[in-house]
């Protein structure tokens, strides 16, 4: 769905390759010190992308150097070397491997893996380079597992885990798209469950794991504005920022 709730989010090479050199000049031009950013993962019908904005722009202005933020969609695009890769690429982020995939993987040599297994390896490898520039918020695409065991004494990460009842997450997608209860629950179902069964096949974990996170946050209790005010308060007593 388009919309203010949900926007589609593209990203402007341009701008994400003006990003990548700012920060590696501000990283070159100072001494060396652990990179800092924040995952941020949802139950299917919480407010991801309306708090990652936020923090994004909180982070701004609490603390110096230019942030960005990305998204799995926008994480797709990237990795994507054309239309029609990118297609491809949100296929494979969006479903199972199929037996074929799992067959050419556990059976052949690993200079032919599945593409599946290839596209998720372009998509880790993104998250980690972005980790390792620091100053970004990511949205999904399991960066919070892909990161969690970054060194700390290089790396400082802060993941985030929006949660909420069935019964608040139900009313919110009925809202905004508009659908009845029965179309809801099945929306929500499918949609639950395709990203648990992506980060289950391709990290072995499971994203409901609240070991994976440095807070759990309940939706249905705490708006998106309380939210980042929470983050970010966190952030200054570990003195990362402020």
């Amino acid at each position: 769905m388009k919309g203010a709730h949900f926007p589609e989010q593209v990203i402007d090479l341009k701008f994400f390759r003006d990003w990548i050199a700012k920060r590696k000049k501000e990283q070159d031009s100072g001494a060396k010190k652990k990179t800092f950013f924040v995952t941020i993962s949802r139950d299917y019908g919480c407010e991801g992308w309306e708090l990652a904005q936020k923090v994004m722009e909180r982070l701004e202005k609490e603390s110096p150097g230019k942030w960005n933020l990305f998204t799995r969609k926008m994480i797709e695009q990237i990795v994507a070397d054309d239309e029609m890769d990118q297609e491809m690429v949100h296929q494979i982020s969006e479903h199972r491997w199929s037996f074929k995939d799992w067959f050419t993987d556990a059976l052949v040599p690993t200079y032919l893996e599945s593409h599946s297994s290839h596209v998720f390896r372009k998509m880790k490898n993104f998250i980690l380079n972005m980790a390792d520039k620091g100053n970004c918020v990511i949205l999904g695409a399991g960066a919070q597992v892909i990161t969690h065991q970054l060194d700390p004494d290089k790396f400082y990460g802060v993941h985030i885990r929006i949660t909420a009842p069935e019964v608040w997450k139900l009313r919110r997608v009925e809202r905004v798209f508009k659908l009845t209860r029965e179309e809801a629950e099945r929306k929500m179902e499918e949609n639950q469950d395709t990203r648990d069964k992506f980060m289950a096949d391709f990290t072995g974990y499971d994203s409901r794991d609240r070991a994976l996170y440095t807070m759990v946050l309940n939706n249905a209790h705490i708006n998106t504005d309380t939210m980042a005010e929470v983050i970010i308060h966190y952030l200054k007593l570990q003195k990362v920022i402020g």
